[in-house]
């Protein structure tokens, strides 16, 4: 009997594993599933350039400092060059000066020897992207134009800066307090930025709604706001002096697009009344440092440490009152003027400037820092700006005086339509738009800074430039030139319809496409 309960209290207990097994088995089941999703996601995230153009690409960390463009995973050689893969996550590594002169002196040399020569003048193409770039897409942007930037009769650069909403986020969560870079000693303080961030959104919910709902108002046809209506008589004024060169974009929305766009609107009301608000939280506090990220391009925070290389070496030299900026656009600049200096100097260069968004901010401080030097005034002959997220007044602080110094200047303005700018949505399905619509100008306006004056509101925005137009200079108003386009299903494929457009399809490199009395085309929106 005692033998025969053992065997079964042993029998017992088996199955009592055996259910555990199974039980863990079931429930290790879902976790392996999600391990090998998640594996499948940031596997899609990392990506093969085959051959990252380096002679084409200055890049830069959120600090202001050079960084390898080829690669931030698996890299094979280090320090530096990485020549590895790209993971959008993950920083790139910053270059040490010395490798830095290295590589732009590379740069040069190809500049020198490759830029094609128009008119006696070798011609460069600067391109600037705007906020809310990852890093690795304007790796891939870079490696996917330059090819056809330098078809069209350039030698292209472009200027990549850490704009991701991301990264901009989790800086501002962690690590920056009232204007300094506090490193880990700023970690503590990041629950208390996160609930100011959401206290942010929820007392300021009736605010944002209340924009959101006049911006909804302004994108109806038969609603004529103010500005809109002074936008109007002012252009009307305009093209009948006929100094300022201007056009006006239609809107070629036809009705059923309308009503599309209308009711889908309707349908996601309530996701865009959850959103808003923190849009305007978030998105503001990310906003702040992509606008401190501008400035430590030309200026980093060892500049204004005694304890820094750039300050000690200036110390030993001069001292610290002769530091240069350390920025790693303000090197790249320096270099740039020596080398057009020493090769033939203005009259042998040819240089355009294509600032897109945030990307006009940065134009404008290499316009102001770097426009003149001993040597006399940089060639920038051509300077473009496509949906500018720069305020009217830094605009015109930092535009006018240089096209003063450069007779030879030709400036222009690229803008959505009116309408199109109050209705640009985020749409991964079609009519499907979740957050609330307006482009990014709309929500800078609005949501993210805090204009004091009309001044301060965006260049970009066709309703804002039209009605500060009186204050150009008479003498400079006949080198203006502004493009507003066409809006509606019927241009999307020769007029961007969207913020992010300007950059990706439109061919931002073909003057053509600049000019305000060129028709619209196709050619403008290349496949590529």
């Amino acid at each position: 009997m005692a033998n025969t309960r053992e065997s079964d209290s042993k029998t017992e207990k088996e199955r009592r594993v055996d259910k555990k097994d199974r039980e863990r088995a079931s429930n290790s089941l879902p976790a392996a599933c999600g391990l090998i999703v998640l594996w499948l996601a940031l596997l899609a995230g990392c990506s093969s350039i085959p051959q990252v153009p380096t002679n084409h690409i200055v890049m830069f960390s959120g600090r202001g400092n050079p960084v390898d463009p080829t690669g931030n995973i698996g890299c094979a050689d280090e320090p530096a060059p990485c020549n590895g893969s790209h993971f959008w996550l993950t920083a790139y590594p910053e270059m040490e000066r010395s490798k830095y002169d290295h590589y732009l002196s590379n740069l040069f040399e190809a500049m020198k020897r490759d830029a094609p020569v128009v008119g006696g003048k070798r011609r460069l193409l600067i391109f600037i992207h705007g906020g809310l770039n990852t890093q690795v897409g304007t790796i891939e942007r870079a490696a996917e134009l330059h090819k056809s930037i330098e078809a069209a009769g350039y030698f292209p650069i472009f200027v990549n800066w850490q704009s991701s909403l991301v990264s901009s986020y989790l800086d501002h969560l962690l690590y920056m307090r009232k204007g300094q870079d506090m490193g880990a000693l700023g970690v503590p303080l990041a629950p208390f930025y996160l609930l100011a961030d959401i206290a942010r959104s929820v007392a300021r919910a009736p605010v944002v709604w209340a924009f959101q709902f006049w911006n909804n108002i302004r994108s109806i046809p038969f609603i004529t706001t103010q500005s809109k209506t002074d936008a109007t008589r002012i252009a009307a004024d305009i093209k009948r002096e006929g100094i300022i060169d201007l056009v006006e974009g239609e809107d070629k929305r036809d009705t059923a697009e309308m009503v599309l766009s209308g009711f889908s609107w309707l349908v996601t009301a309530p996701t865009k009344i959850l959103t808003a608000p923190f849009i305007d939280a978030f998105g503001k506090s990310a906003w702040e440092i992509m606008l401190r990220r501008t400035d430590l391009l030309y200026h980093t925070d060892g500049e204004f440490s005694t304890e820094s290389d750039v300050a000690k070496r200036a110390h030993d030299e001069k001292g610290y009152q002769h530091v240069l900026a350390d920025g790693g656009l303000s090197v790249f600049m320096r270099r740039l003027q020596d080398e057009v200096a020493r090769n033939g100097g203005a009259d042998a260069w040819d240089i355009t400037l294509v600032g897109h968004s945030m990307g006009t901010i940065v134009l404008n401080r290499m316009v102001h820092d770097f426009g003149t030097s001993p040597s006399g005034t940089m060639p920038f002959n051509r300077i473009a700006y496509m949906a500018a997220a720069a305020t009217v007044k830094d605009y015109e602080d930092n535009i006018f005086p240089y096209l003063a110094k450069n007779r030879h200047a030709q400036f222009y303005h690229l803008t959505l339509h009116a309408r199109a700018e109050v209705r640009d949505r985020w749409e991964p399905i079609r009519y499907v738009d979740l957050p609330p619509r307006g482009s990014l100008l709309v929500w800078v306006d609005e949501f993210l800074a805090n204009p004091g004056t009309l001044h301060d509101r965006t260049a970009g925005r066709i309703t804002n430039l039209i009605a500060a137009l009186h204050t150009t200079p008479e003498e400079l108003r006949h080198r203006i030139h502004i493009k507003e386009f066409n809006a509606g299903v019927s241009a999307q494929d020769t007029d961007p319809q969207g913020h992010g457009q300007f950059s990706t399809p439109f061919s931002f490199w073909k003057q053509e496409c600049w000019q305000p009395k060129s028709p619209s085309s196709s050619t403008c929106f290349t496949e590529r």
